[in-house]
């Protein structure tokens, strides 16, 4: 029940945030400071946590035990956790940049 719980929840808030992200979606106050292929990284890794989250819940009701979701799935949640905390830093430091390129030029 609570791995349903999961995948509804997060499918529920976290995915239509994630696919309105990457569609290039964001307020005003962060569009006017902030270029759209940032933006549109970011969605990408809502989208990436969105899958981190879902992965653990879904192979215990595709019916693996406790055992094998321990050691697949836990491995695959971490890998995509950390892979979207790697596009995160990555749009960080390339908007960084970019501003930097800009008022120095």
């Amino acid at each position: 029940m609570f791995d349903l719980l999961v995948i509804v929840g997060f499918s529920a808030f976290a995915l239509p945030l994630a696919i309105a992200t990457l569609r290039g979606w964001a307020p005003h106050r962060i569009r006017g400071r902030t270029v759209p292929w940032v933006i549109r990284v970011r969605g990408v890794a809502l989208l990436v946590l969105w899958a981190s989250a879902v992965v653990v819940p879904l192979s215990h009701l595709l019916g693996a035990d406790s055992q094998d979701a321990a050691f697949h799935a836990f491995p695959a949640q971490f890998g995509l956790m950390m892979f979207a905390a790697g596009l995160m830093c990555g749009a960080q430091l390339g908007e960084r940049f970019s501003r930097q390129a800009t008022s120095a030029g």
